[in-house]
């Protein structure tokens, strides 16, 4: 089929598929069916694919343009083919859009799986390359920022594996990385107790390092940002008195404009060669450092109390050794303070965690309506009531 159709919609994106050959003699048609689609498909982002795509000509490049001139932000195109890809690229169209080449495919089958976690697997490719593949639902622009935020961070001077393209796997959508001949951080704690206090030091140390360095807000999301959207996403879950009450909260925290990893904590810290490497970089942001804590607190804390089990297998450590971890990171994190001080300090970082348990509808994708509804009555219960106590108290 010569043309254009919906491919699909999620998450304020809409994809469309770019078919065939688009010609003088169709570029009318293409122009009036994407009108079409997108007039009935409102949604934020706008996303072209080029993987079916043949030929364009100048006529077709048109389209384009008038697409392009009708949009807020840039439309995004992916899958193009290295002949169209050049084409874009001699006639300056790949500065007037956010294009990506097409990507290479891999099948599974030829590979082993070596790592498996809530959003996918990981596999190995050779002895220096791994797939880091996600699962079916995950949207194609949110594998390619954690790539760019992956690169961004290492050259912020945060270390972390190096990343390469995106690519197709079987029918899932993988990142390649560098093969890291390394350990978990957790499983190096939990197998070399004698090394425990120096493990624990580069562990904080690299959390520190994570927010002392600026970043470009050009490149990285802003914390801020990110949780207003997401309240927004809860709102059918609380009356207008409750979400108000939860952006004030967020909106009183001070700003700051160093990194945050969003997912901080000894299994998503790779140990080689005596030095630490950050993986997981896919909720990297700005912001102030409480937002780290919170995501940290919740796997560290608040999980080991409602599920040790849970806990064990999330973080890949006995409850004794989170807990040890956890203590030592407040302990030497705030090592400033005064002991007072510090358990001031934990307590609101263990209040202000409970705001990620209030945001289930979107943190507990996948998670049972029950469960969702559960985490939400435990916020109206246990944390709305509390949450004028931490409005404006962040101070630190």
């Amino acid at each position: 089929m010569d043309g254009v159709r919906l491919k699909e919609t999620g998450k304020n994106t809409v994809v469309i598929s770019f078919e065939g050959r688009i010609s003088r003699e169709n570029a009318e048609k293409v122009g009036e069916d994407l009108t079409h689609i997108r007039s009935e498909n409102n949604e934020e982002q706008l996303v072209f694919d080029f993987e079916k795509l043949g030929y364009i000509s100048s006529a077709g490049l048109r389209v384009l343009l008038k697409a392009a001139k009708n949009e807020k932000n840039k439309i995004q195109i992916f899958n193009i083919p290295l002949e169209i890809y050049d084409i874009l690229e001699d006639t300056g169209f790949v500065r007037m859009f956010e294009t990506h080449k097409a990507m290479k495919k891999y099948s599974l089958s030829d590979f082993e799986m070596i790592g498996q976690g809530a959003n996918g697997e990981v596999y190995r490719v050779d002895n220096e390359n791994v797939i880091k593949v996600f699962q079916k639902s995950a949207p194609l622009e949110e594998i390619d920022r954690e790539r760019t935020l992956a690169q961004e961070s290492l050259l912020a001077g945060i270390p972390t594996a190096i990343s390469y393209s995106v690519v197709m796997a079987d029918d899932r959508y993988g990142i390649m990385f560098e093969m890291i001949n390394a350990d978990t951080l957790s499983n190096t704690l939990k197998n070399n107790p004698d090394r425990y206090d120096e493990l624990a030091e580069k562990y904080v140390s690299l959390y520190k390092k994570i927010h002392e360095t600026p970043v470009d807000k050009e490149c990285f999301p802003s914390i801020k940002e990110l949780y207003r959207d997401i309240i927004t996403e809860c709102e059918p879950w609380y009356t207008p008195e409750e979400i108000a009450k939860l952006r004030a909260l967020v909106e009183s925290v001070p700003d700051r404009d160093t990194m945050i990893h969003g997912d901080y904590h000894p299994n998503n810290v790779m140990f080689q060669d005596d030095d630490l490497i950050l993986i997981d970089m896919g909720d990297v942001s700005y912001g102030h450092p409480i937002f780290d804590f919170l995501a940290t607190a919740a796997t560290q804390v608040n999980l080991v109390k409602l599920s040790p089990e849970y806990a064990e297998m999330h973080t890949r450590m006995p409850v004794e050794l989170i807990k040890k971890t956890w203590d030592r990171l407040i302990e030497k994190y705030f090592g400033e303070y005064d002991k007072e001080e510090r358990t001031r300090i934990e307590e609101q970082i263990a209040m202000f965690s409970k705001l990620k348990v209030a945001m289930a509808p979107h943190f507990g994708r996948g998670a049972s309506p029950e469960i969702i509804k559960a985490s939400i009555d435990d916020a109206k219960a246990n944390f709305l009531p509390e949450i004028d106590k931490l409005i404006g108290k962040v101070d630190w």
